[in-house]
């Protein structure tokens, strides 16, 4: 009989299910144990499932056995996997309206139980910013704090390696499979990551990148930090603006820097924003973290 982890891979994995779907699914028939014998009608009672979606859960339910090898292969290659429905999963992805059916980690788990800021900008990053990412992600660690980002080029890099450079930890969340990692120049800063920190997705580990997936890693990085700090806004792709928004919506404290002293007022003023000036403002956002 498969167990709740196999069935819930299953279930993300072939049968299209998200957080809002494994949710209905809870409510209406209890433990992921409970759903082998729903019916295809049940299903398609569910709002936004419909015929279709309730024959790719069937179909995933009937194949749920055969992911209890998977779950043995990868803790041979040391990713964990913990769900929803376990006691380790973090409690603070819990208070978010969308928290992942399952999580694959790989590093060091005791990074979780430290508080955490977001860092986070641009991917074409400026080298005052690059600074500014690596001097407050050191700033912030000597105060004790974990650094959060999305392994992303530019800012989030900068942000790791501050973070790691002198001894401290970070998590990188990321919008593909651990051992997918985007940008594949980013690998063996991953694999520094996990000697001290954490690798997080909410994918397979070997499920490629896609926007859609990066764009929505940034709720789990605010949600994994005390407050968001976009540390360098892009010219003209603004993705690090996406972090900021799901940290307003999740209740976190938002601030940004400009190191180059370029935003226009409109941006900033649009930003609901705190400014901050350097690494002489990291107490103040201690200040406001949640």
């Amino acid at each position: 009989m498969s167990g709740h982890k196999s069935i819930i891979m299953a279930l993300t994995e072939i049968g299209g299910v998200g957080p809002k779907i494994f949710q209905q699914l809870l409510l209406r028939f209890g433990p992921p144990e409970n759903f082998t014998s729903v019916t295809l009608s049940e299903l398609e009672d569910i709002p936004r499932v419909g015929e279709n979606g309730s024959q790719r859960i069937l179909k995933a339910l009937a194949k749920a056995d055969h992911f209890q090898d998977k779950l043995e292969n990868y803790a041979e290659i040391g990713i964990g996997i913990t769900t929803y429905l376990d006691d380790d999963y973090p409690a603070m992805l819990r208070e978010i309206d969308d928290p992942p059916p399952i999580l694959y980690m790989k590093g060091n788990y005791d990074t979780l139980a430290l508080d955490h800021v977001a860092l986070v900008g641009t991917t074409r990053a400026t080298q005052d910013g690059l600074r500014l990412a690596i001097d407050l992600a050191r700033a912030f660690v000597d105060r004790g704090y974990g650094v959060v980002s999305g392994l992303a080029s530019g800012i989030d890099s900068a942000a790791h390696i501050g973070a790691i450079k002198d001894g401290g930890s970070t998590i990188a969340v990321l919008g593909c499979g651990i051992m997918n990692i985007y940008p594949e120049e980013n690998t063996l800063l991953a694999d520094n990551i996990t000697e001290r920190g954490l690798l997080i997705s909410e994918y397979d580990p070997f499920r490629s990148v896609k926007a859609a997936r990066l764009i929505l890693r940034n709720r789990l990085i605010s949600a994994f930090s005390k407050a968001v700090v976009v540390v360098q806004i892009g010219v003209e792709r603004r993705g690090e603006l996406r972090t900021a928004h799901y940290a307003y919506k999740q209740a976190r404290p938002v601030f940004i820097a400009d190191p180059d002293g370029s935003l226009d007022p409109e941006t900033i003023a649009n930003s609901n924003a705190l400014m901050i000036k350097g690494i002489e403002s990291v107490d103040d956002v201690v200040k406001y973290m949640v």
